[in-house]
C-alpha cells in the first residue's frame, strides 16, 4: 500500500464502519467519513461526487443492513440500498475512484449447496439479500473499478442488539426464553468485526481485477452450537423452546473463503473468544444484570 491513500467511507459511523476506519488508520490511509449522522446522504449525488474528492477509493458500506428493518420498510430498503448504490457507482466511475462494495454472504440464501464460494449460484430468501444482489448487478454495470466484498455476518463489542450473537446471550443472561426457529440447525458462518476489515483491506490490497472476494470464517455454526457456545461463555444454562421456522429462513450459511485466504487472510478470532470478549465488556460490570 502507498502511505497516504485516501478512503472514503461510506455508513462509516456504524457498526463496521468504525472498526474498519481503525483497520485502516492502522494501516497508513487517510480516511474521509460520509454518514447519515453527519448530514450526508447517499441519494445526494453532488454530495457524493464532492466527498470523494481526493480519493483513491470509496468503501461502500452504507445501507439498510437490518434484516428486520428492511422487511417492516421494503421502500426505504431498495432505495438505500439499490437507488443509492446507483448514485455512489456513478460517482465513483465519474471521478475514476475504485469501489469497494460491501455485499452479504446472505445473496447465496438457499442454493442447495453445501459450501457456497464466489461461483456459486445467488439464490436470496430475504429482502434485505435480494437489494444486496441488485446493488452488485448496479455496481457490474456501472462502469467503475470495482471489488465485490460479500460479507459474513458479523460480530463485536458494538454489534447490534438485534443480531442472534447479542440477543441470544442477553436473553441468557436476563433468564428469558430463546425462541429457536425450526430445527435450530441452520448454520451461519459468525466472522469477527474486526476480522471482517482486515479482510476488506486485504482485498482492496491484493486483489488487481474487478472481482466477487467472500469474507467469512470457514467454521459454520448452527443455533445450537451458538447457544451452547453461550451457555460456556456466561456459565448458565438457557432457557429454551422451539418454534415455527421464519419465512425466508437460510438453512445453510456455509461459506467458502479460498479466495481471500490465498491473499493472506485468516480469523483471528473464535466465536467463543469473541463472544467471550463482548460478555466481559458489557456485562460483567454490572454483576447483578440477572437479578
Amino acid at each position: 500500500m502507498e502511505i497516504g491513500k485516501r478512503i472514503l467511507i461510506t455508513g462509516s459511523s456504524g457498526f463496521l464502519g468504525k472498526s474498519i476506519c481503525k483497520e485502516m488508520q492502522k494501516a497508513g490511509y487517510k480516511i474521509s467519513t460520509f454518514d447519515i449522522l453527519e448530514g450526508k446522504d447517499i441519494l445526494d449525488y453532488k454530495q457524493v461526487l464532492a466527498s470523494l474528492k481526493n480519493c483513491d477509493v470509496c468503501l461502500h458500506l452504507a445501507a439498510v443492513s437490518d434484516l428486520y428493518i428492511a422487511d417492516s420498510n421494503p421502500e426505504q430498503c431498495d432505495k438505500l440500498n439499490i437507488e443509492g448504490t446507483k448514485v455512489v457507482a456513478k460517482a465513483c466511475n465519474d471521478k475514476n475512484v475504485k469501489l469497494l462494495y460491501a455485499s452479504t454472504c446472505c445473496v447465496y440464501g438457499n442454493n442447495n449447496i453445501a459450501i457456497s464460494s464466489e461461483e456459486s449460484l445467488p439464490s436470496p430468501s430475504e429482502l434485505y439479500a435480494e437489494s444486496k444482489l441488485q446493488g452488485e448487478i448496479v455496481v457490474k454495470k456501472s462502469g467503475c473499478n470495482y471489488r465485490i466484498l460479500r460479507l459474513a455476518t458479523f460480530y463485536g463489542r458494538n454489534m447490534r442488539a438485534s443480531l442472534a450473537t447479542s440477543l441470544l446471550l442477553k436473553k441468557n443472561i436476563l433468564r428469558e426464553i430463546i425462541d429457536i426457529h425450526g430445527t435450530g440447525e441452520q448454520t451461519r458462518c459468525y466472522t469477527h468485526v474486526d476480522d471482517v476489515s482486515r479482510g476488506i483491506r486485504i482485498a482492496y490490497e491484493k486483489s488487481e481485477t474487478p472481482e466477487i472476494i467472500n469474507i467469512a470464517d470457514d467454521i459454520a455454526y448452527s443455533v445450537i452450537d451458538l447457544i451452547q457456545i453461550i451457555e460456556k461463555v456466561t456459565g448458565k444454562k438457557s432457557i429454551t423452546r422451539f418454534v415455527k421456522d421464519r419465512q425466508g429462513q437460510i438453512i445453510n450459511g456455509s461459506i467458502n473463503s479460498d479466495l481471500l485466504k490465498n491473499y493472506g487472510w485468516k480469523p483471528t478470532w473464535t466465536l467463543e473468544q469473541g463472544l467471550k470478549d463482548y460478555f466481559e465488556v458489557n456485562y460483567l460490570p454490572y454483576p447483578d444484570i440477572d437479578k
